[in-house]
């Protein structure tokens, strides 16, 4: 009896036998994947099956091109992201040089262009506005035309001998696409991330209607599809300036998903903004209690589900030195980051108005994991458990949406504390704080 997988494999095949003229060089190609919402973690088993199925569908010789490959939850989202946010572009160039080669990288050129076609060509969206997404693997954001650095560019636009020096005196631009092609003298790139140059660019863009035509900047052209490579060449480009070893975690793919899983509360009561990267939503409109930094998310979870609100509360160098693999591994479930900061939200805004005592805050990272003992129970699972998903969406159900409820919770947390404003700051840099204060939970 025929099924219907095989019934459409049979019109695949049809519809390829009937138009095998027009497949170039003869022969079809073949792409398979499989998908998962689970991580893939190249177990052997599966790695091996696949060579073996590659090697006997090559020894049929029915295919040019075999690509077969298992993709996870963390490749479906960067796929997911992609569909959305990819871009293309040409760049007119007045001069290029290719790179020799270079392991890793499939070509790389050295181009020089004019200012105003990289704004116009590469920077501006079709609504006149720059393109953030072309910046979403940089480890800042725009840190404002204010800032010292930012400030000099500007100058050097404004000076009428500087601006002709100006390719000489800022460093270059770099771009990482998968998909780079020179025809002529254009250069053509698809779904292109500028890694280093994101300070220079917003400046030009800021001041496009001043760019002449003898302004041009120097540009780092590099077509890459290996992972390692990219994170290699941000690291690299971004060494010449001051940047926190911290930053180069907005980069992680755990912090990718998590800003993804974020975005998903759009439009809810509980919708907060991870910022990944510094200063990310700078000038949006967006309140700034609504908004999550990366450390600050990193110092919930060591709170509420490590249980080391101390190091959170006043060592947070050596809370990423002993806890920081374990806060960004890639088997993490991203919805422990939103409980954590959620929770962390409602006790901003409850002592902000008074609800609790102002003078909590300093406990904070200490109550954080009180709440969630009271709420979903004292035993935290591992954090990269399927059981961690539950334990940290009953978290979220309470805390979501406000209520008298929540209020509740807080000042429950808070009595755990006894006598708190006698605490000292010494005291809450131990631990003996917390496992009194769990102590008194059923």
């Amino acid at each position: 009896m025929v099924d219907d997988l095989q019934k459409e494999a049979r019109k695949a095949f049809d519809i390829v036998f009937d138009n095998v003229t027009k497949v170039r060089g003869g022969k079809p190609s073949l792409v398979a994947r499989y998908v998962t919402t689970g991580i893939y973690g190249h177990p052997d088993a599966l790695e091996t099956a696949k060579r073996d199925m590659i090697s006997q569908i090559q020894s049929l010789g029915l295919f040019q091109n075999i690509d077969i490959l298992f993709i996870g939850r963390e490749e479906l989202i960067d796929n997911w992201v992609s569909s959305y946010s990819g871009v293309e572009a040409a760049l007119p160039m007045q001069a290029s040089a290719t790179l020799p080669h270079i392991a890793g990288v499939e070509e790389s050129y050295l181009v020089i262009a004019k200012a105003s076609d990289y704004v116009t060509n590469l920077l501006s969206s079709p609504d006149g506005t720059i393109r953030n997404q072309i910046f979403e693997e940089n480890v800042r954001h725009f840190l404002g035309a204010e800032n010292p650095v930012n400030t000099k560019i500007k100058e050097t636009l404004s000076d009428v001998n500087g601006k002709t020096r100006f390719p000489v005196l800022n460093n270059d631009v770099t771009i990482v696409s998968p998909d780079v092609r020179v025809q002529g003298n254009t250069l053509h790139l698809n779904n292109y991330q500028i890694v280093n140059g994101c300070q220079t660019s917003h400046v030009l863009f800021e001041n496009r209607d001043e760019l002449t035509d003898d302004i041009t900047l120097t540009i780092k052209v590099v077509e890459t599809a290996d992972e390692d490579v990219f994170s290699e060449l941000v690291r690299a480009t971004n060494s010449q300036s001051k940047v926190e070893e911290t930053q180069f975690l907005s980069l992680s793919p755990i912090a990718k998903r998590v800003e993804s899983y974020f975005n998903t509360f759009d439009g809810q009561d509980g919708r907060l903004y991870f910022e990944r990267r510094d200063r990310q939503y700078v000038g949006r409109g967006i309140p700034a209690i609504r908004i999550i930094t990366l450390h600050n998310v990193a110092k919930c979870v060591a709170s509420m589900f490590l249980r080391r609100p101390d190091l959170a509360y006043r060592y947070p160098k050596q809370m990423y030195k002993t806890l920081g693999e374990t806060i960004f591994s890639d088997s993490n479930k991203e919805s422990i980051f939103y409980a954590g900061a959620l929770t962390l939200y409602r006790f901003h805004l409850l002592a902000s108005n008074r609800t609790i005592p102002q003078n909590t805050k300093r406990l904070k990272w200490h109550i954080l994991p009180v709440v969630a003992a009271l709420v979903a129970g004292k035993n935290v699972p591992r954090i990269n458990s399927r059981q961690i998903d539950a334990y940290a969406n009953v978290i979220v159900e309470k805390m979501i949406t406000y209520n008298e409820e929540t209020v509740e919770i807080f000042r429950d947390a808070i009595s755990k504390f006894g006598d708190y404003e006698s605490t000292t700051n010494d005291r809450l840099k131990r631990q003996a704080v917390l496992e009194g204060a769990l102590a008194q939970i059923d």
